[in-house]
């Protein structure tokens, strides 16, 4: 599902992204891949991406965001908490850190693309990708992750 941000959303995303960026770096970050400025801005327009799609405010906060989740869904009066994960290569894979644990979340979802264009690969839940079967080293540190195959569609009225 390919989602385009409208100039507010895409602005809105660099404001955000440049300012988590900015207390990124006050707080330490010096990782050459988490030190760059894009990143942090295509990571919350992704974010936001998701948001649209499902009618729902993702979290503006700037502060450091080790465990949780980025927005909250309600389906069928139920809080489903999302953690978007995206990177720039398409389609990449969904990861997560290995220190994440299944109560961080409950479903992840897979962004790929830069601000302001976006594709969501699909989702799963949090306890089919935190599990011992996804944790391996992929040349980036050990991390879970999935390819964009074994995701469902990315359709979470259905």
């Amino acid at each position: 599902m390919i989602v385009i941000l409208n100039n507010i959303e895409a602005e809105l995303a660099k404001t955000v992204g440049q300012e988590r960026h900015n207390q990124n770096q006050k707080n330490g970050t010096t990782l050459s891949a988490q030190s760059k400025v894009q990143n942090d801005v295509n990571g919350f327009g992704a974010e936001l991406a998701v948001a649209k799609i499902l009618n729902c405010w993702p979290d503006l906060s700037i502060g450091p965001h080790r465990r949780g989740f980025d927005l909250t869904y309600t389906y069928k009066e139920k809080k489903i908490r999302i953690d978007v994960k995206s990177t720039k290569m398409n389609p990449g894979y969904l990861m997560a850190k290995p220190w994440r644990k299944l109560e961080d979340c409950d479903v992840y979802v897979h962004v790929s693309g830069t601000n302001p264009r976006y594709f969501i690969h699909g989702w799963v839940w949090s306890k089919e990708l935190i599990s011992p079967v996804n944790l391996s080293d992929m040349g980036f540190g050990e991390s879970y992750h999935m390819e964009p195959s074994q995701l469902r569609e990315f359709n979470l009225h259905a």
